[in-house]
């Protein structure tokens, strides 16, 4: 074998080797970073290193970066170090992401995606939930495929939005009242009911003969038929 080639077979770098993440904000936007891998560089960073993803095509596909510091696995497309590929990722003791709020790692029928911040979905095949949630808890979608329950909850407020927002079903066919306009709609009939004097018994339609009976003053509609979290548009 001639020397030159002999050289360039042996400069060649195989297999996978473990990484730790140095940039992530690929300036082409492609999903590339660069990292340290000690064993093979030393203490040079790789130049940016490709991504190699689970789905990918134009405009379409999964892209999730990891932050410096994270343990990613890195290879070189045909052994060689110029052309670094970033292949997955690792996870050292104690870094292993867990549902919110802390709680012990997943089983294995958990699936669990989660953020630097703690945005996390997953999805557990023993509970048969799909859940959205931050890292508290307290902002969550909850999908219960076992009780049929599906349970939003935000820690302000819960907005639905949409040109007709049915409740109850798609058949649903009743409006809503507006609470606040209808509360003023009643106070308006108290007021006129209590307002009014019956004469009682009339002669020749004029006279009074026999005085009305008293009636008890209507009570005006209470504040409290109105809810204090559900509006609606």
């Amino acid at each position: 074998m001639a020397d030159g080639l002999q050289s360039e077979v042996t400069e060649r770098v195989y297999g996978k080797h473990r990484g730790t993440v140095v940039n992530p904000m690929d300036p082409e936007r492609r999903g590339r970073l660069t990292a340290l891998v000690p064993e093979v560089l030393g203490a040079i960073p790789t130049g940016w290193a490709e991504a190699c993803v689970p789905h990918a095509g134009v405009g379409a596909g999964f892209l999730s970066m990891p932050m410096p510091g994270a343990g990613v696995w890195i290879e070189f497309e045909g052994g060689d170090v110029s052309r670094p590929i970033w292949t997955g990722c690792y996870w050292a003791s104690g870094e292993t992401p867990m549902p919110p709020p802390a709680g012990p790692p997943g089983e294995p029928t958990t699936k669990i995606w989660r953020s630097e911040l703690g945005l996390t979905a997953v999805l557990d095949d023993a509970s048969q939930t799909m859940t959205m949630s931050d890292a508290t808890g307290q902002n969550k979608v909850e999908i219960s495929v076992a009780t049929g329950t599906v349970t939003v909850k935000g820690l302000a407020r819960v907005v639905h939005d949409g040109q007709m927002v049915q409740v109850g079903s798609a058949g649903a066919r009743h409006p809503a009242a507006f609470g606040d306009d209808l509360l003023i709609y009643l106070n308006q009939l108290v007021a006129i009911f209590n307002a009014h004097v019956h004469p009682g018994e009339l002669a020749i339609g004029v006279l009074p003969v026999t005085p009305a009976p008293p009636v008890a003053p209507m009570p005006p509609p209470s504040p409290s038929l109105i809810s204090t979290k559900v509006f609606v548009e």
